[in-house]
């Protein structure tokens, strides 16, 4: 698990939701192991983040849920958050037991991907999320300055 947090006055604040979520299970006081990377342009990875989860809030709104073997399947944030890793052509093939040949989403560690690669998927997920979402089926129809406005917008009332 890789969550985010930056330097606060009073120490370390979580800087993603999942963060956020996992930190508020943790009683008071307890002590917790850190492994330590600092990000190169963490404002930016956040900007991204906000981009995927926007998008999915308004995608998961108008899934008609579906059941599989009898269990309703609902709309899953990580799962939207590597097909659209995917769709912005950030993905590699693995193969399965059954000899299938599947696609992975590429890692977004800072270990395994560049500034100027995560720029370009930055972009690339403007286009996919203009494309399969905000394109007046699944909500209205967002133009590219919009959705980056937007992105940017959520980014500055979250700091």
């Amino acid at each position: 698990m890789n969550l985010i947090f930056q330097k606060g006055a009073t120490g370390l604040i979580p800087a993603c939701e999942e963060a956020t979520e996992w930190l508020a299970k943790k009683k008071l006081g307890s002590t917790i192991a850190v492994e330590p990377h600092e990000m190169r342009n963490g404002a930016f990875f956040r900007k991204w983040w906000a981009l995927v989860k926007l998008g999915y809030d308004y995608w998961a709104e108008s899934v008609a849920t579906i059941e599989y073997r009898g269990v309703p399947v609902l709309p899953e944030f990580e799962r939207f958050r590597k097909d659209v890793t995917i769709s912005a052509g950030f993905y590699y093939p693995v193969v399965n037991l059954k000899g299938e040949v599947r696609i992975e989403a590429e890692s977004l560690k800072w270990g395994s991907m560049t500034e100027e690669r995560f720029t370009k998927l930055y972009d690339a997920t403007i286009q996919v999320l203009l494309q399969r979402v905000f394109n007046g089926k699944v909500c209205k129809t967002w133009t590219e300055q919009e959705l980056r406005n937007v992105a940017s917008q959520i980014l500055e009332f979250a700091a």
